[in-house]
């Protein structure tokens, strides 16, 4: 892994305490933010992709004819691997129709052991896989990291709702593995000609919201992750608009009405947001005019809920002028 990813992920374990301690609140955000603008970029260089022709179409295969049989699944590590490495196929019809609905299965029949759900958790949560070519600019590298994010929201969920348990100290891994990769992801791409959908903000959304609704986690945590998925969401400087921000509007909604202190840390972001855009009401970039516009476009869908706080509908009501 990069050196400067590993900093990075130092620099947030410790932030990530200092707020558990009660030693940061409102200068989360800028110090977040910090951290973000502080990632230097890469050049450009080869994505290696999976190689579609190694026999996973046998594996997959394999696979759903014991799930359609209503058998246990008897894949070895080798091949669980071997199918998630495909999570990075620009082959829309292997990566998501095949191993991505597959997967969904074997866990809603809950085909998969204790030992093969472990094993998957992992393989999903490498930093290696989550951070693939996420310092370069957009690249076909992006399938595979919101393939593993996406993946990973889902695999929370169904050990969530299980009597399988996973220890805290994983949890607090994943927490700051996502908040690293909202630092470094930049990759706005909804569905992309011939490879399907990268959908790295959605997938990202669907995971804070499966952690939100995790009771093992702390309301610290929740809280860093959310305070991260907006310093994110105000530095994007290509549009989102496959979407993400009715995902995004509904992961904001359901965290926010847990408790008030969510509710006020987001009033308070937005207020923030608000005063920054206000320093620049006429961009002069597409950069500009983009970030202007994701926030438009987020805040058209918060308002558009019907379940926010009163607080928070509130300030959003009182807010619909030329700021959008």
């Amino acid at each position: 892994m990069d050196e400067q990813l590993k900093i990075m992920l130092s620099d947030l374990t410790a932030l990530n305490e200092q707020v558990k301690q009660g030693e940061v609140y409102q200068s989360l955000g800028p110090r977040l933010g910090h951290i973000m603008d502080g990632i230097k970029r890469h050049r450009r260089t080869t994505v290696t992709l999976p190689d579609d022709q190694d026999g996973v179409q046998d594996v997959l295969a394999d696979f759903r004819h014991q799930l359609d049989q209503q058998v246990p699944v008897t894949l070895t590590t080798d091949k669980i691997k071997l199918l998630l490495a495909h999570l990075a196929s620009t082959d829309a019809q292997l990566r998501y129709q095949g191993i991505n609905f597959t997967f969904y299965d074997a866990l809603q029949q809950d085909a998969l052991d204790s030992q093969q759900l472990t094993f998957i958790l992992d393989e999903l949560s490498r930093p290696e896989a989550l951070f693939d070519h996420i310092l370069e600019p957009a690249n076909n590298a992006v399938f595979g990291r919101a393939g593993h994010v996406a993946m990973l929201s889902v695999v929370l969920h169904f050990l969530d709702q299980t009597l399988e348990p996973i220890a805290v100290d994983k949890l607090q891994r994943i927490v700051i593995l996502a908040t690293g990769y909202l630092c470094l992801e930049t990759d706005t791409r909804g569905f992309v000609n011939q490879s399907g959908w990268a959908h790295a903000f959605t997938a990202i959304a669907d995971l804070l919201a499966v952690l939100s609704n995790n009771h093992k986690l702390a309301r610290a945590d929740k809280l860093f992750l959310m305070t991260a998925l907006m310093e994110r969401l105000k530095r994007l400087n290509t549009p989102l608009i496959y979407g993400e921000n009715d995902r995004i509007a509904n992961y904001l909604a359901e965290t926010t009405n847990r408790s008030g202190l969510y509710a006020d840390a987001l009033t308070l972001i937005l207020k923030n947001w608000r005063q920054q855009v206000a320093l620049n009401r006429r961009p002069d970039t597409i950069a500009g005019w983009n970030r202007f516009f994701n926030r438009k476009r987020l805040l058209d869908a918060l308002r558009l809920r019907k379940d926010l706080p009163a607080a928070l509908k509130g300030y959003l009501s009182s807010t619909i002028d030329f700021l959008g």
